[in-house]
Order: structure tokens, then C-alpha cells, then sequence
């Protein structure tokens, strides 16, 4: 089936796959911006790593630590958001209502990581419930429809 008849029969599977790929290049860019802090600091934690003018230490410097918390908590929510995501798309929804549940999705975790990375709270806490609520919604939709 090609990608323009997928689309036709599964409307909302377009913004599925716009924001899935901007989560991936999320997830990418903090890997590399986890490198990239760990360069500036030139605290290795692995002697094969360290340039001539880096240091080898037990544990990561603390900003490299912040980079990678923020890292892992956008894995541990773009996962879910992937499977659940996919599901409510394919469930039958709205155009609006997966554009709304996508893109809000979407734009608190980019602000998630942002806040994150700066350490701004309560806008951190805000951001994360905002993304959690949505894939709440969008999980219960599917539910729905599945048990009816």
C-alpha cells in the first residue's frame, strides 16, 4: 500500500508521522547535545574517549547528567506516545481531535526538554502533565472504541 493511499483510507496517520519523525529528531539532537556538553566540560567517564586536554572521571559531569535525565525522560515518553500514538490514528478519530492530541504532544515535550536542559520549573512539571495528558486522551479514545 503506498503512502499517499495509507493516507487516504488513514487521514490521521499524516500528523502521526509528522510528529513522530520531530520526536526522533528530538531524541537525536539531545544525543548529540549530550556529546557536545560532555566535550565542553572534557569530563569523560570512558579513558578512550577523553581527548589529550579531558579529564577521566567515575561519573559525568553534572550538566552532562542534566542533558542525558532530559534524554531519558524524552525516550521514556516519545516510547508510549509511539505505540499509543499509532493506535488512536488508527482508531477512527477526528481530524481535529489527532491533530490537537499530536501536536499538543508534541509541542510540551519539545518545551519538556527545553525546560528541562535550563532547569525551569514548574514549567518543566507543566509541560510533562501536558504530554501525559494527552496520551491519556489518546489511549482512553482507543480503549474506547476497542471495547465497544
Amino acid at each position: 500500500m503506498g503512502t499517499m493511499r495509507l493516507f487516504a483510507e488513514y487521514p490521521e496517520l499524516r500528523p502521526y508521522f509528522v510528529v513522530t519523525a520531530v520526536l526522533c529528531l528530538q531524541l537525536l539532537g539531545l544525543a548529540f547535545y549530550t556529546a557536545a556538553v560532555r566535550a565542553k566540560r572534557k569530563v569523560f567517564v570512558n579513558a578512550e574517549d577523553k581527548p589529550a586536554d579531558g579529564t577521566v572521571a567515575d561519573a559525568d559531569h553534572p550538566d552532562v547528567l542534566r542533558v542525558k535525565r532530559a534524554h531519558q525522560n524524552a525516550i521514556e515518553n516519545a516510547v508510549p506516545f509511539f505505540a499509543v500514538g499509532l493506535i488512536y490514528a488508527l482508531s477512527g478519530p477526528s481530524h481535529l481531535g489527532a491533530q490537537a492530541y499530536f501536536y499538543t504532544f508534541l509541542g510540551a515535550r519539545l518545551l519538556h526538554s527545553v525546560f528541562y536542559v535550563i532547569g525551569k520549573q514548574p514549567f518543566r512539571t507543566m509541560t510533562f502533565v501536558i504530554g501525559a495528558l494527552a496520551t491519556i486522551g489518546m489511549a482512553a479514545h482507543a480503549l474506547r472504541v476497542a471495547l465497544v
